[in-house]
């Protein structure tokens, strides 16, 4: 008879503990699944093919790139748009080298221009002043850097043209602060806590709570209560 006891209301009691477990918080997307990823080193490269022997120039520290198809080794990735004096480009970064991010930054890019000045040799210092060039000033879009050997050059759009030139001395760009600003802003969710934030209990669960509390003594006084005893001795 307990067997029977137990076999029926077991289910049932597993059954009523599984409402009152309340639901967790749906978990947020996955880093790889975001847009978005942000520069936090200072030696993170755009290749222009899937290996570390095509790098372009070093992206600029703090800013990001758009992720348009995410791998294991390697992402697809898009840098900057199209405006007066830039034009978007696109390569390959190290996935390790990403630093994935759930929000849209404000201020993705680096927007930063500099004119360049060159200088006509054998110009004629009389001819200077009647209409004749002695020197072209060209506006140039900062992308990023490449070292070689000692030397630092900028990898710029110019006259819708890439290429390479010498890096100013007095190149200078502010830093995105706004990973800094998005991360500080994250919730503390605590040591131990593995399952995210849950939801308060309802009403029909503390409900069931409470036939769970009178339910359980009862059938424990069931299933321990000792058997009553024959109303005669059976003969051995």
């Amino acid at each position: 008879m307990k067997k029977f006891i137990l076999s029926a209301l077991l289910p049932f009691l597993y059954f009523l503990s599984s409402l009152l477990l309340p639901l967790p918080k749906p978990a947020e997307a996955s880093a790889a699944e975001t847009d978005y990823a942000c520069i936090r080193s200072e030696n993170v490269y755009l290749y222009a093919e899937e290996n570390s022997r095509s790098g372009l120039f070093v992206l600029p520290y703090t800013y990001y790139v758009k992720v348009l198809a995410a791998g294991i080794n390697y992402c697809y990735v898009e840098y900057l748009s199209d405006g007066p004096y830039t034009r978007k480009i696109t390569g390959y970064c190290k996935t390790s080298d990403l630093t994935f991010v759930d929000y849209v930054p404000d201020r993705p890019y680096l927007y930063y221009t500099f004119d360049v000045t060159y200088y006509i040799e054998g110009s004629s210092p009389a001819l200077s002043g009647d209409g004749f060039l002695s020197s072209i000033t060209v506006t140039c879009a900062y992308y990023g850097e490449y070292r070689v050997g000692s030397e630092i050059y900028c990898y710029v759009l110019r006259d819708d043209t890439f290429g390479y030139i010498p890096r100013p001395e007095d190149l200078e760009y502010e830093l995105n602060d706004e990973y800094d600003q998005h991360n500080s802003e994250e919730p503390d969710t605590g040591v131990g806590n593995f399952g995210g934030e849950t939801e308060p209990m309802t009403p029909a669960q503390i409900a069931l709570l409470v036939l769970l509390c009178v339910l359980v003594p009862v059938i424990a006084a069931l299933i321990l209560r000792p058997p009553k005893k024959p109303p005669y001795e059976t003969e051995e």
